[in-house]
């Protein structure tokens, strides 16, 4: 019903446009013919172009995106609210009087159009070389039907004979076509005044067509014009027929003289065309192309010309010296190469306008543009925050002196500490206490040294899935949606005994990746509270399974999620165990390291990450019954069938409040902005707190449309 109202709305403002052309420029011109295809045009546009869709393409900034988001809850939004829909009666009125108005003109129609046919079986029809004469005492006023004329018997001789003229040319000239075009658009658009106007310039059009022709083939225009007069008093028939003496007035009279005017006045009929340009332009629809720009605020960039092809370059430090082994990726594929031991590289089949991202241990990752037109080169700077990997230890710091369960690759190894040649080794997790007995058992009472080689990691890098992705065109979804990834969390999770003892609370932000299958992996504690609670969350993520996988392109790729898991006894418990460091005594400022800061799109600063992140009144729960109740699906979007999920980024500022709201990752121009409205309505957090005082800190929301 939404589709058909908007094409009624169009189709009446296409008439609209020319009836008002016609009326204003074009009624008292001459060129009869002319305004006949003008008129007819008017007709066939207003049916047509409704049905065409234009299209322009919207080049806008495509969003920054945060290597480490903190994201919110995820809120999907159903298809219908709970809340009746109030203004349903009045809709259904409106519809109701419509169809009403539609049923009664179309039956006006056909009731006219039947007595005609009935009398037309009845009467002696008289076939002439283009039309069929009935003489009839039905009708006083002489009209045509299709090829059929009506002429009264009582008509004189002479008289008939200058109806026969001017009914002749309705015949010959198929008037009854643009007749039947024009009742047929009326009966649809009764509600619109423009056409039953338009209708009567059709009709007016066709008497001065009929009357310019007749005037030629009579012997006398006196007479003529004397059977006009003649015809005065008679009623015309019904719409679909073309009266002798239809829109009889001085003005019709007028038309009949021969004045000869400029063939550059036809020319008026072209100011149809910024008429349609405007309405075309009201009706079209923006597609929205996403622009990346690259910004880099904390390392050198190099911004070359769009390319594409084979792409070679050098990678070097601060010092120019060559940095081996330094990854290269192409953003949105899964290609990628080290460089060798002369820090160079090379890429082939590099798509156009695409982004590398350049990646060394202890350096900054840049982004930066392809070039293939000469050999790039890329400087990477020292990352101050980067940790050195802690040294292997002959036992735990504070420990029994017992030794640690070790685990190569996979395997319990007899070996100690210092059998193993630390070049061999790629990376290492240590485990301890309640950690490494829950997962070994009695064997990791005195710790667990889990250790990766170079080779096995070498081997799982080969067999290993493409990168996770931070933001696709379909997130994941678990089964039930985000409010039973909640509920499965609250119901799994044990608040550790000790813990609770020590009324140790907080929460903790754990990060894992949804693979290919829907499985929760690659889990680590993005900001942890205390290990006991750090554990527990860990451990109940790893629970997570049955995900509907992240898509891009169609294609199920790993992307990057986040949750936040609580542990609180009571609020004032809570921010006791939470309270964070104070700030420097030299700088007054909130420590540094892994909280960076970033600007958003209109300049504001704000921290990727707090020690106390912002929390919505109520905590998450509440926040996704907010933005569940007040979300609305657009109408426009329902009839298209639109639907996905909108990830909409925010500052919580210090103050608690809500700005600098931007979509991240958008669906559909009317679901991105139903997404921010909403978002704005957040209002009364309480902000996030770094270095022990409130600060600026970034938020996400994936809001989810769906219309199943």
């Amino acid at each position: 019903m939404e589709s058909f109202a908007t094409y009624l709305l169009k189709s009446a403002l296409w008439l609209t446009g020319f009836a008002l052309v016609y009326l204003l420029f074009l009624r008292n011109e001459r060129f009869f013919m002319l305004k006949r295809v003008y008129l007819i045009s008017g007709l066939v546009v207003s049916i047509v172009f409704p049905l065409i869709a234009v299209r322009y393409q919207v080049d806008i900034p495509a969003p920054q995106i945060d290597l480490t988001p903190v994201a919110g809850p995820a809120i999907s939004t159903p298809d219908q609210q709970s809340t009746p829909d109030k203004s349903t009666d009045f809709l259904l009125i409106l519809m109701v009087l419509y169809i009403s108005g539609v049923l009664f003109l179309a039956y006006r129609i056909l009731r006219h159009a039947g007595s005609i046919v009935k009398i037309i079986r009845k009467e002696n029809v008289t076939n002439d070389k283009y039309i069929k004469l009935i003489r009839s005492r039905h009708f006083p006023v002489s009209f045509s039907f299709f090829n059929y004329v009506f002429i009264n018997p009582v008509i004189e001789a002479g008289e008939v004979k200058e109806i026969m003229n001017h009914e002749i040319v309705h015949v010959k000239q198929k008037h009854w076509f643009d007749l039947v075009l024009a009742e047929f658009l009326r009966i649809i658009q009764w509600i619109n005044p423009f056409m039953w106007m338009y209708t009567e310039f059709i009709k007016v059009n066709h008497e001065y067509l009929a009357d310019e022709a007749a005037l030629q083939r009579t012997e006398s225009p006196a007479n003529y014009r004397a059977a006009l007069i003649n015809q005065m008093m008679a009623s015309p028939v019904f719409s679909l027929t073309n009266s002798f003496n239809y829109s009889l007035s001085k003005k019709r009279f007028e038309m009949m003289k021969k004045i000869v005017t400029s063939p550059y006045r036809k020319m008026k009929v072209i100011l149809i065309l910024p008429v349609c340009a405007v309405i075309i332009y009201a009706f079209a629809v923006p597609e929205y192309n996403y622009v990346t720009n690259t910004v880099n605020k904390s390392s050198e960039i190099i911004v070359p010309d769009v390319v594409k092809g084979i792409v070679k370059g050098l990678v070097i430090n601060e010092e120019n010296k060559p940095l081996a082994g330094a990854n290269i990726v192409i953003t949105g594929s899964y290609t990628g190469v080290t460089t060798d031991n002369s820090g160079k590289f090379t890429i082939s089949d590099v798509p156009e306008n695409s982004f590398l991202v350049v990646s060394f241990a202890g350096y900054k990752t840049q982004f930066i543009k392809a070039v293939s037109d000469s050999e790039m080169s890329i400087k990477l700077l020292k990352d101050p925050d980067y940790k050195e990997p802690a040294l292997i230890r002959r036992e735990f710091p504070g420990g029994t002196g017992e030794k640690p369960l070790i685990i190569i690759d996979g395997v319990i190894s007899d070996k100690s500490m210092p059998d193993i040649d630390v070049q061999t080794v790629e990376s290492m997790t240590v485990l301890r206490d309640t950690q490494a007995i829950e997962k070994y058992g009695d064997r990791g009472k005195n710790g667990v040294i889990i250790i990766t080689t170079k080779k096995k990691s070498t081997e799982a890098q080969a067999n290993k899935e493409p990168e996770p992705f931070v933001v696709v065109e379909e997130m994941p979804m678990f089964p039930g949606g985000d409010g039973a990834l909640l509920k499965f969390i609250s119901d799994n999770a044990k608040y550790p005994e000790d813990a609770k003892a020590q009324n140790i609370t907080g929460r903790v932000i754990v990060r894992f990746c949804v693979d290919t299958n829907g499985d929760a992996t690659q889990i680590s504690v993005l900001k942890g509270v205390h290990p006991l609670l750090d554990a527990e969350a860990y451990r109940v993520v790893s629970l997570l399974k049955g995900f509907e996988p992240g898509r891009q392109g169609g294609k199920a790729v790993p992307v990057w999620y986040m949750v936040p898991v609580s542990f609180g006894i009571d609020p004032s418990a809570a921010q006791a165990q939470t309270k964070p460091p104070a700030p420097s005594a030299a700088t007054g400022q909130p420590p540094a390291g892994q909280y960076q800061l970033q600007k958003s799109a209109s300049g504001t600063e704000a921290y990727l990450m707090a020690e106390e992140m912002p929390q919505y009144p109520g905590g998450d729960v509440e926040l996704l019954n907010f933005i569940a109740s007040n979300t609305g699906y657009p109408q426009e979007a329902k009839s298209a069938g639109i639907q996905g999920r909108v990830i909409v980024r925010f500052i919580v500022t210090s103050e608690g409040n809500v700005r600098d709201i931007e979509v991240l990752k958008g669906v559909d121009p009317l679901l991105d902005a139903e997404a921010k409205r909403v978002v704005s309505q957040l209002t009364g957090w309480k902000p996030g707190i770094l270095g022990g005082k409130p600060v600026n800190v970034f938020y996400m929301v994936p809001i989810t449309f769906t219309l199943k």
